[in-house]
């Protein structure tokens, strides 16, 4: 009886991209996005593929269908923030399976739009619709963004947070500020270990969109400093009052804990390589290996069954985006370099957290999720470049006009 608002919502799904006039005007991305939407839905309608996706749905359906629900406590439990919010959300709209891998979809879809006008601002218009297609169609992330799981979510506050930022670095704003804070505040609620990465995130986004900037002004430059390390500070106090903010050592420590909790674990796709924290020197040395793992597991020499060749597939393709967005960065200049720089930073270093906590490729696969649309923004426009060339090489057409805008 309470399929007709995620039927609703589907609808609106799809109508959502509509409401900027800048989408709107552009068919070929209208149409890129609704293909990729189309995607999503097939999995909404054959949720059989992820057998455990559901448990975060029945948790919420079991809490709104309470006369007094008891909602679950830890705020820097993203499991449970997440349940919570369905459960409030079934409580007000009906529990249906259908309309909780809507909401999951109604994120993806508003990824895209931010997706979009990330490429505006780094003047990669010419790519938007290969951009789209890479971001939307990789099939680990249609799975995981099609059914009732964080990843959709983490993905969409993730992107906003980089996008808000950028805004911040090209005209300040109070409003601007604030809509960072809320981006960055509802990230680190989906999971906690996004809790403690969102602090860093906030810090480098306020440094590098308020002091980065050129000023002629001296005076300015000291209250953007005053400003700014105001704001840190705040931050920081805020998050330890409500127990998000970490050392390095004690990060470290905390992921080295989970690793060792689910090394105990019987499983196939388990890491060859531990990481070693009994010392500096160990860190030091095994951190690189496990990063490498996490990135670009399984190899070769792991693939045992068709589901390992999908996953060896998306390895190459993310191995891929990240040289060609290197190389796009490398190739750049001025403030397209600065941009480059503050999003490879963010997105590796999201990557890095993900990996200190993982013990198995076969869960890395939902953690590359939430950073993926940043590596596709940095690394399509060269990897889509690259094979004009090569398909242009293959059959004599000549030479391909046009180079990346650096």
């Amino acid at each position: 009886m309470h399929d007709w608002v995620g039927w609703l919502l589907l609808l609106f799904n799809f109508g959502i991209v509509l409401m900027w006039k800048s989408i709107r005007d552009e068919t070929k991305v209208v149409h890129t996005i609704w293909f990729c939407l189309v995607l999503h839905h097939a999995v909404v309608f054959m949720d059989v593929y992820i057998p455990d996706a559901s448990t975060f749905h029945w948790n919420g359906f079991h809490l709104a269908a309470s006369l007094e629900p008891e909602w679950l406590p830890g705020t820097s439990n993203g499991a449970f923030n997440y349940i919570n919010s369905l459960g409030f959300i079934y409580s007000v709209f009906g529990a249906s399976l259908l309309f909780g891998e809507e909401l999951s979809v109604l994120a993806f879809a508003l990824s895209c739009v931010v997706l979009v006008k990330l490429v505006d601002h780094l003047d990669l218009r010419r790519f938007r619709v290969g951009i789209i297609l890479l971001f939307g169609l990789l099939p680990s992330a249609v799975l995981f963004r099609s059914v009732t799981l964080r990843e959709s979510w983490q993905a969409l506050f993730f992107l906003l947070s980089v996008y808000w930022a950028i805004r911040l670095r090209k005209r300040l704003g109070i409003l601007k500020v604030s809509f960072l804070l809320m981006s960055v505040s509802c990230m680190s609620l989906l999971h906690h270990g996004l809790a403690r990465y969102a602090v860093y995130l906030l810090v480098i986004s306020v440094f590098w969109s308020i002091l980065g900037r050129k000023k002629n002004v001296r005076w300015v430059h000291h209250l953007r400093f005053l400003f700014a390390g105001m704001l840190v500070v705040c931050v920081i106090i805020l998050t330890q009052k409500m127990g998000w903010f970490m050392t390095v050592e004690e990060a470290i420590k905390a992921a080295d804990g989970i690793r060792w909790s689910l090394s105990h674990y019987d499983v196939r796709t388990a890491y060859s390589f531990e990481l070693d924290t009994s010392s500096a020197y160990g860190l030091v040395t095994t951190t690189p290996m496990v990063f490498v793992q996490y990135m670009f597991a399984p190899f070769p020499w792991q693939v045992e069954n068709v589901k390992d060749i999908w996953a060896l597939l998306e390895s190459i393709l993310r191995f891929l985006l990240l040289f060609f967005a290197i190389s796009s960065w490398r190739r750049s200049s001025g403030e397209v370099r600065s941009c480059y720089s503050f999003l490879l930073i963010t997105v590796l270093g999201m990557e890095l957290v993900w990996a200190l906590g993982t013990a198995n490729w076969g869960t890395a696969i939902r953690h590359h999720v939430p950073g993926y649309g940043v590596i596709v923004l940095l690394g399509a426009p060269g990897l889509i470049l690259f094979m004009r060339r090569l398909h242009f090489g293959m059959f004599g057409r000549g030479k391909v006009s046009g180079e990346l805008n650096v």
